[in-house]
Parts: C-alpha cells; structure tokens; sequence
C-alpha cells in the first residue's frame, strides 16, 4: 500500500500541467471513500489520476454508493459480462468542476442506467472497462450490499446509436429462447448485440421448427380452400 501511495504522489508531482487539473481534485478526495477492495480502489483512483483535464471530466470512473441507486430491475443475463440489471441514479453522472461552489458539477440526476455484474473482481482492468465502452458510456463501480457483488454502472443509452437500441430490446428477449446449443446461442447473440446497433435487418434470431410446421399447415389449408373454391366455381 506505501509503494502505491509513492507512485501516487509521484504522479501528482511529475503532472505538468500549469493549473489545479481534475486528477489533484481527485486525489484529495480519495480519503472519503472506498469500494472496501483494494484493487477496485486503485483501478478507479489510476483513471482518476490520468484525467488531466482542467474542468470537465472526461474518462474518470467514480466509486458510486449503492444507496444512491433506485428502482433496481433485472433485465437480462450476459455470457460476457454477467447478469444485467437496470436502475436509476439520483445524483447522475460528473460533468465538470465549479470553481465558485468548489465542487462537482452533475448531470442527469435520476437518469436511467444499466449494471453489469462483474463475475470476477479480478477481471476489472482498463482492457475491460473499454470492451464495454466500445457501445456505452462507463461512469463507474458500485457493490450490492447483500450479494456483495460488485458491478460496473454505465449508461443505458448506446453510445452508437445515442438511443436505447435494437441490441438492448435484443438482450433483454435472451431469456426467452434457445437452439439448445451454446455455441449457436453465442452466435446469434453476437449478431444482435453487435450488428443490430441501427439496423435490425443485420441480427439473426432462433426460428422454432413449429413455425415453419405451422406456415406449411397454413399454406396447405389456403391451397385446399382455394382448390375448393375454384371446385365449387366449376359446378355452379
């Protein structure tokens, strides 16, 4: 823990930037909290102390308070990334530093957001964290204090659509179906998670057997009503 607080300071002294940047900010604030993990803490502190900016926030990631969340629903399971729930935030996301109130300036208060749960603590790293944010805004880690699982909060709007999208309406059916084998699941998720952004003609979806059954019984009882129309046609 000395070791790391060195390299903090050391960072701290060897920024070169000619104003109070976010990452001091940061750093005199990281006494009032702690994801109670050491190395969720020093993830979350490293981004922290990278982001040089002078006033608005740019890629930092913030430990936010489970408490702070609401109307928490559950909304799909991710081979990838874990269980997925949906949430609102009362505090909404940091947006820039006010020099006069000297404090955070906060946008989106109650908006919407999605956590994903982290199967493995172990696995949070900045490769991660931008795997993620390749479709959505990452704002930060919280821990559900019950299951004492930690999960990754971000936004519900896909950042490459800037709507809710096709991918999400897809995730949230994946519960629904199956081909009854992995590896096809997988593959088809993939085009809906990944394809499907804007363009749903681009996702693939798991076709029943019986609604093929049921259109060729469908097309037979056209065909037999037509040929009976066209019999009673004949006799009159």
């Amino acid at each position: 823990m000395d070791s790391f607080i060195k390299s903090v300071k050391k960072l701290i002294k060897s920024c070169d930037c000619d104003y109070e940047c976010n990452a001091i900010r940061f750093k005199q604030n990281f006494k009032n909290w702690t994801s109670g993990n050491n190395g969720i803490n020093k993830f979350i502190q490293n981004t922290q102390l990278s982001d040089h900016n002078e006033y608005m926030v740019r890629n930092a990631l913030e430990w936010i308070p489970y408490e702070r969340l609401y109307d928490i629903k559950y909304i799909a399971a991710d081979d990838e990334f874990g269980k997925v729930y949906r949430a609102n935030w009362t505090d909404g996301h940091l947006n820039k530093w006010n020099d006069e109130k000297q404090n955070w300036e906060r946008g989106g208060q109650n908006m919407f957001i999605n956590l994903k749960i982290l199967n493995n603590v172990a696995s949070i790293t900045s490769r991660y964290i931008d795997k993620i944010a390749v479709s959505h805004k990452v704002y930060g880690i919280t821990q559900d204090p019950e299951t004492k699982n930690y999960m990754v909060v971000l936004n519900d709007i896909c950042e490459k659509c800037n709507n809710v999208c096709n991918s999400i309406h897809f995730q949230q059916n994946f519960k629904n179906w199956t081909s009854d084998n992995n590896d096809i699941d997988k593959f088809i998720q993939d085009t809906q998670l990944s394809d499907a952004h804007d363009d749903v003609k681009k996702a693939l979806e798991w076709i029943p057997m019986i609604d093929f059954m049921m259109l060729n019984i469908l097309q037979k009882m056209m065909s037999l009503a037509k040929c009976t129309e066209q019999i009673g046609l004949m006799d009159a």
